[in-house]
């Protein structure tokens, strides 16, 4: 796999989308493409990755060859939130390792 961000010249819509992720917990296969026809794709991880906080150390693995439709969003568990608690608040972000409410 080369460093080259579109696959197509002329086409600024599709993009090699290993080439533009910049975040570790974030592995693209090669050749995987994304094609975003209302944003940039440069801006994959800013419109696309949603939730994706690094204190949770959550990763996500897209496969080789995979093409990624314009809009596809990619949920994370910070999106969700107790429902079983008083508040549905995150109050456990401010939380120390270790410490507990």
């Amino acid at each position: 796999m080369n460093d080259k961000i579109y696959p197509r010249t002329s086409d600024n819509q599709t993009v090699y989308l290993k080439n533009v992720v910049t975040n570790a917990n974030i592995e693209i296969g090669d050749y995987t493409t994304y094609n975003d026809f209302v944003h940039d794709p440069l801006d994959f991880e800013k419109n696309n990755v949603l939730y994706h906080y690094p204190i949770n150390k959550d990763k996500l693995k897209i496969g080789k060859f995979c093409s990624i439709a314009c809009g596809a969003k990619f949920l994370f568990t910070s999106a969700n939130h107790k429902m079983r608690s008083l508040s549905t608040y995150p109050f456990p972000i401010f939380l120390k390792n270790g410490d507990s409410m």
